[in-house]
């Protein structure tokens, strides 16, 4: 190999090493600081890179964002690569543990950037409804349901929504109530949320037979006696 391109290599390495310290440097401080509080500078001088270089990558300020929202997203994603191919209730419930495990190792950025609502910037924002989108039709699918129909779509998104505000709620317990909440109670507890907003598709769309989805999530529901009590 010659000189110029072994320079030129080093050169593609160390700008790729220094683009990755500035973006994980971006994702802590927009997770524990509000976006109008985080300025380039900060970022620059704590990722200790030459403000200029910041630019040169992203752009601005929103560049920079953008780019810690996606690899945020990414991260995301990876949690659920070793969820098991398995049933539906199998695989639902291992998707939502890794889900709630890894908000709670990344708290402040599970409610500044996840679960903080559309924030700063509705493209940012973006990322994660596109990840929300894919989440559901995959979902829809293991369930055996057509993601596409209305009253799917609109119970599916109720679902997530549901979902969401139970984990912020879970999140913002101190330490000793989150951790008396295991996470597989609070998952089974998003399991039995997920079938109850299924179960009221059919009364927007009676032709949407959700049962099936149902008792693959949480098993036949229990016999109830003339007292109201199970029996």
């Amino acid at each position: 190999m010659s000189r110029p391109a072994t320079r030129r290599e080093a050169r593609t390495a160390k700008a790729a090493e220094t683009r990755r310290r500035l973006i994980e440097t971006a994702v802590a401080l927009f997770s524990e600081n509000d976006y109008d509080k985080v300025g380039v500078g900060d970022i620059a001088d704590t990722a200790d890179v030459a403000h200029g270089l910041l630019f040169h990558y992203f752009t601005n300020k929103r560049g920079i964002y953008l780019e810690a929202m996606r690899a945020t997203a990414e991260s995301m994603t990876a949690v659920f690569t070793d969820i098991p191919v398995s049933t539906p209730d199998v695989a639902v419930r291992a998707a939502l543990t890794a889900h709630l495990n890894y908000l709670r190792g990344h708290r402040g950025l599970a409610l500044r950037l996840v679960l903080g609502g559309r924030g700063a910037d509705p493209e940012a924002w973006q990322v994660f409804e596109d990840a929300r989108t894919a989440a559901l039709q995959a979902a829809a699918h293991l369930l055996g349901l057509e993601a596409d129909r209305p009253a799917v779509r609109l119970v599916g998104r109720t679902a997530v929504a549901a979902i969401d505000e139970a984990t912020v709620q879970w999140l913002h317990l101190d330490d000793d109530a989150t951790d008396a909440m295991r996470v597989t109670d609070v998952v089974e507890t998003l399991v039995h949320l997920v079938a109850g907003c299924l179960r009221a598709a059919p009364v927007l769309d009676p032709t949407v037979d959700v049962e099936p989805a149902v008792l693959a999530l949480i098993g036949p529901a229990a016999p109830v006696d003339g007292d109201g009590t199970e029996a």
